[in-house]
């Protein structure tokens, strides 16, 4: 009795302090500005390997999707905000786990169906094959029909793992208070750098090294290493980047404004530096995977945009003009929109992969984008409005009140 005391006190406690703390609006910003960089992503893999497009339209539809790089890293780091930021206490673990298996992996396992059925089943032809309805099992462990979904299996591994994180960051936290808050901001400033260092050795061995030792080991090391990109320690830094925010994040509000200059010169330079690594290792056509999240210069890249887009939505949130209410609007359903936008896309190229488009790739690119985003947010709000709707778009959350939100600078 008395520890379910004390597990319905930490529960009340840990829903207080969420309560009480200030809403990160920019967060929603972030949210929304992931999601279509993800969208736009899958629309360009959709058209750049078609056999009838141009050299210029491969050069552009690159280009593009080299500067929408930022997109899953930034849920990466948006998760490790909201974590960290919410859960600084005392965290009850099976309170914590139940509600991020609801809100997250309830809807993955449902939408895994759904891929399945409408890719192996219908298009495949198995739906009549009850025999054949065991494929949707290892589907859950390599989505492929649901190509976008190895990210809820990443991403629900920093849940599961969280605790650790947590003690950890607060065992730094705790030596850092015993310093002036100058020399705190400075010891944390370099412990991030020792981490961003750490992290591009991380992707140096991993893009460089790795495919060898891959290819020279056995099945089971083979196929550790092969999908080494759906595991969370190869994305651990920008989780932890996100725990730095969540923090000090009137100091990063500051920083990330302050550092708007060196990160655009550092961006332009790894962007142009990216380019032409594509194209040095793209023959016939375009090889996308020279920009893969698993390689040093795209980890630059993606850094140096998370500030420079951090610093976008904090303006956006100080004018709060009609661009700001819209991707505000967007990141609410952002989670939805990112589960069903890959099912939206491929009821749309039934469509167009019939059409002939030499010459014309990348306005269908760009046209196609703006339907797959637009269908998928609102497949969300109607799906969120079904009984069950949360089972399968997860929680929409409440718009708060403009007279209710705290404002910090």
């Amino acid at each position: 009795m008395n520890n379910q005391q004390e597990d319905t006190g930490t529960k009340t406690a840990e829903l207080s302090v969420r309560r009480t703390k200030e809403r990160i609006e920019e967060a929603t910003i972030l949210r929304a500005l992931a999601f279509l960089a993800v969208t736009l992503q899958h629309c360009i893999a959709e058209y750049i390997y078609r056999a009838d497009i141009l050299p210029a339209d491969s050069i552009m539809l690159a280009m593009l999707f080299h500067f929408t790089r930022f997109g899953t890293p930034t849920f990466v780091f948006l998760s490790g905000l909201i974590l960290f930021y919410n859960y600084s206490g005392k965290l009850d673990y099976r309170s914590f786990i139940r509600k991020r298996f609801g809100d997250i992996f309830v809807p993955f396992l449902w939408w895994t169906v759904i891929y399945w059925v409408a890719v192996d089943g219908v298009i495949g032809g198995k739906l009549a094959q009850p025999s054949a309805w065991a494929g949707i099992f290892p589907q859950l462990l390599v989505p492929t029909n649901g190509y976008h979904l190895w990210f809820i299996i990443m991403i629900f591994q920093f849940y599961l793992l969280f605790p650790l994180f947590s003690r950890a960051v607060a065992f730094f936290r705790d030596r850092l208070k015993r310093h002036p808050e100058g020399e705190s901001f400075g010891r944390i400033a370099g412990v991030s750098a020792l981490l961003g260092l750490a992290y591009l050795v991380l992707m140096w061995a991993s893009y460089y090294r790795m495919p060898d030792w891959a290819a020279s080991a056995n099945g089971f090391w083979s196929a550790v290493i092969s999908y080494r990109s759906s595991y969370f320690v190869m994305y651990f830094f920008y989780f932890l980047l996100g725990g730095i925010c969540a923090f000090g994040l009137t100091r990063f509000r500051k920083f990330a404004i302050d550092a708007a200059g060196w990160a655009a010169a550092a961006f332009i330079g790894a962007y142009i530096w990216l380019g032409y690594d594509v194209l040095r290792f793209s023959t016939e056509r375009i090889n996308l995977q020279v920009s893969t999240y698993l390689k040093p210069s795209t980890s630059v890249i993606i850094v140096c945009q998370l500030l420079l887009l951090y610093g976008f939505a904090l303006l956006l949130r100080q004018r709060q003009g009609r661009l700001y209410r819209m991707l505000r609007f967007i990141g609410r359903y952002s989670f939805g929109g990112f589960l069903s936008h890959a099912f939206v896309l491929m009821l749309v190229s039934l469509v167009t992969r019939s059409i002939p488009l030499s010459g014309a790739h990348l306005p269908a690119a760009i046209i196609t984008f703006l339907l797959v985003a637009s269908g998928a947010i609102g497949l969300t709000v109607l799906l969120g409005k079904l009984p069950f709707g949360r089972w399968l778009v997860g929680s929409t959350g409440r718009p708060a009140a403009a007279g209710n939100r705290k404002k910090t600078s």
